[in-house]
């Protein structure tokens, strides 16, 4: 069994849904531009609200100590002092990454997934396709039922169904 390349699947995908967005006669390049924009605007916002989350938790856990909200293009000398700070300390050479990886992926730790849904060209159908690594957490097979739960956070939690309900 080769290791699934979810990099490649995923920029693949990409490309055949801008081909077929472009080759669609009813779609215009703006509704286009304007879906993509939207895609990654959710996500920036959706992860900046963690990072925010995260932010007021070290805080928190810094005693009330209070940071300089700062990012890399911002020129004062706190701000590039405080970023390269942070990158010298939570830096990890590509060794150490790796025996990291290896060992998350022996303990089977990863618990969650962002998957692209995609629609059957010949049935308009929508589906999820379903990575090895998640079929092997998961414990699922082929034919088994699984139960979508909406997180009421733009997520679901996906359950395996133990019997006929």
């Amino acid at each position: 069994m080769t290791d699934f390349d979810y990099k490649k699947y995923s920029l693949e995908n990409l490309e055949n849904w801008v081909e077929d967005a472009l080759g669609s006669s009813d779609a215009t390049p703006q509704e286009i531009y304007d879906v993509i924009q939207k895609v990654v605007s959710e996500s920036y916002y959706h992860y900046k609200h963690h990072a925010s989350r995260a932010y007021e938790l070290m805080e928190k856990l810094n005693g009330g100590v209070t940071f300089t909200s700062c990012d890399k293009d911002d020129p004062s000398p706190e701000c590039q002092r405080s970023w390269n700070d942070f990158w010298e300390q939570y830096y990890y050479p590509e060794e150490v990454l790796n025996a990291m990886c290896d060992e998350a992926e022996k303990q089977d730790k990863v618990s969650k997934w962002r998957l692209p849904v995609q629609v059957d060209g010949l049935t308009g159908e929508c589906y999820i396709q379903l990575p090895d690594d998640l079929l092997r957490a998961s414990n699922l097979k082929e034919g088994d039922q699984v139960e979508w739960i909406d997180r009421k956070d733009g997520s679901f939690e996906m359950r395996k169904v133990d019997g006929i309900k």
